[in-house]
């Protein structure tokens, strides 16, 4: 893939052949792009969707986690983190975790105004969201006997999409129960590292690997406590995961005789009181 930018110095004089003057024609384009009737109509619907969207703060841990597995030839003994193949017993399968970061503190998010309809709710919706992944294999789980691999790490950049079907109880005199479920979809880019060989990776992740994982990717729970006009206090946990069953290819090559590298990732929401975080939504914009 050619760098998104040139690293051969100050552009040439000649202005139509220079990357400035190909950056002035793309600005131009785009600008008629924007402020073409078509298209000048989808962003308007764009901030109308998102001008009803409301600015919250939630106070939670949360815990994003890395399952790393992969192939290698069987030996004469079979650690207890590998598993003979199905098969072909010839082959066994590891695997390992690894913590992808672990925070507690505050939190900025949007999230759609909620229009009460009725004791019984429900509602359908996307969430969008932002995370850094940085983490190691444990001390404890390096050159272990009997397995290839001596150390492994990753540095992600990721977004997660999360379109899900929210539903409960809206009772007048008492807290209002809410749950989120649907699938997810995850888009990360950055370095993976097995036995100090680096690579550069970008890897998809999804929760769909079948009719069930519809439903099963994306999960919350949330109890409201207080509203007040568009706002509201309550109290939630969430998880998701992405990269079902074995996993998603995260590795593209073999290293030292382990192929197929493989991760799931997973994340977890919660606080300090009975293991449900904090939130709060103001009425506003």
């Amino acid at each position: 893939m050619p760098p998104l930018f040139s690293r051969s110095g100050a552009p040439r004089l000649s202005f139509a052949n220079s990357h400035l003057w190909r950056a002035i024609k793309s600005a131009s384009c785009l600008g008629v792009l924007v402020y073409s009737t078509p298209s000048h109509a989808f962003f308007s619907e764009i901030y109308n969707y998102l001008n009803h969207y409301q600015v919250g703060a939630d106070y939670a841990n949360s815990t994003d986690r890395v399952d790393l597995s992969y192939e290698t030839a069987a030996t004469g003994h079979v650690p207890d983190t590998c598993q003979l193949m199905d098969g072909d017993l010839s082959r066994q399968r590891c695997q390992v975790g690894m913590l992808g970061g672990h925070s507690t503190g505050w939190g900025l998010f949007l999230q759609p105004a909620f229009k009460k309809q009725g004791f019984f709710y429900a509602n359908f919706d996307v969430g969008f969201q932002a995370r850094y992944l940085r983490g190691e294999i444990p001390a404890k789980d390096r050159d272990q006997p009997g397995l290839l691999l001596r150390n492994a790490s990753f540095s992600l950049g990721a977004v997660l999409m999360k379109p899900y079907l929210q539903f409960g109880i809206t009772p007048e005199r008492f807290p209002d129960v809410l749950i989120s479920m649907g699938p997810a979809i995850q888009l990360a880019y950055g370095t993976v590292i097995l036995n100090d060989d680096e690579e550069r990776v970008l890897v998809g992740t999804s929760s769909v690997t079948g009719p069930m994982s519809l439903i099963f990717g994306f999960f919350a729970l949330e109890f409201v406590v207080k509203r007040f006009g568009d706002g509201a206090v309550s109290f939630m946990l969430s998880r998701d995961v992405t990269g079902s069953g074995r996993g998603t290819k995260i590795y593209p090559n073999t290293k030292d005789g382990m192929s197929d590298v493989r991760g799931s990732f997973s994340r977890k929401v919660g606080g300090f009181a009975y293991g449900f975080g904090l939130k709060v939504v103001t009425p506003w914009p």
